[in-house]
Order: C-alpha cells, then sequence, then structure tokens
C-alpha cells in the first residue's frame, strides 16, 4: 500500500495526450450525426468538443515539450519527433479552423429568416462541411498518436 502512496508522475504528457484524443474523435462522432440530424443541438454539441480538443491539444503539446529533452538520444524519438510535433501543431491549428468554422455557420443561421417549425434542419451543405471540417482534426489527432505510440513502443512485429 506504501508504495502506492509514493508513486508520483514526472511527465504529464502521457496523461494529457488522452484528452485531445477522445475529445476531437467525438468531436467527429458529433459532426457525423450532426450531418443525420441537422439541428442545432448537434451542431453546438461538436462546437464544443471542437474547443475542448483544441484546449487538450495545447496542453498536451506544451507537456511533450517538457517531456521532449529528456528522451532525445532515443533511436526510434530521434526518427519520429520531428513529425510527430508537427501533426500535433496541424491538430491544434485545424480542431481551432473547425470551431471557427462551427461557430462561425451558427452566427450565419441565426440571420436566416426563423425556421417555420420546430427542429427543423440546417442546410445541407453546410451540414456537409462542417462534419468534414470536424473530420480534419479527428484524423490528425489519430495520426498524431499512432506516431506517439511508435515511439514509446515501437515498430509492431508482425
Amino acid at each position: 500500500m506504501e508504495l502506492l502512496t509514493q508513486y508520483e508522475i514526472p511527465y504529464l504528457h502521457p496523461l494529457a495526450v488522452h484528452f485531445p484524443l477522445v475529445l476531437l474523435l467525438l468531436a467527429a462522432a458529433v459532426g457525423g450525426i450532426y450531418l443525420v440530424r441537422g439541428t442545432a443541438l448537434w451542431r453546438r454539441a461538436a462546437l464544443v468538443f471542437l474547443l475542448l480538443g483544441a484546449a487538450s491539444a495545447y496542453w498536451a503539446s506544451e507537456t511533450g515539450e517538457t517531456l521532449e529533452d529528456d528522451v532525445r538520444g532515443e533511436p526510434m524519438v530521434e526518427a519520429i519527433m520531428e513529425t510527430h510535433e508537427q501533426a500535433a501543431e496541424w491538430t491544434l491549428w485545424s480542431a481551432l479552423a473547425a470551431a471557427l468554422l462551427f461557430g462561425g455557420a451558427a452566427v450565419w443561421l441565426r440571420r436566416l429568416p426563423a425556421p417555420t417549425a420546430v427542429g427543423e434542419r440546417d442546410p445541407v451543405l453546410i451540414r456537409a462541411v462542417l462534419a468534414v471540417a470536424a473530420l480534419v482534426p479527428a484524423a490528425l489527432v489519430a495520426y498524431t498518436a499512432h506516431l506517439g505510440g511508435l515511439m514509446v513502443w515501437g515498430v509492431p512485429v508482425t
């Protein structure tokens, strides 16, 4: 029991990286639901997941900078680190861009004439563009996570 109480986490990066992965994948899933359902509820939910995903991607990136110096010299890390960092940066910026699109669509849709029926769906073109926009950071965070996994676990043996 004493071992459990004395344990400390020297780096937060292994913990932090799971938040953008989950949140941005959820944003893509909710973006898909928005594509089908087309209501403001799902658009807003995707926006929230994108904003939280972007914030957590920033946190993960910052904690990665802390870890970087201590893992230099490892052959697998040296081979992948730069690509991993670039993918993380693209993930953050794409999540912010997607959130901006979702927020901009919300503002623009408010300017349209009021819907005649309760729960009327947003135009399908807007839904499709936003759903694709939500997929981009999800794909990038998955790629970034894959590279991070390779640095930690190495190349899988087949």
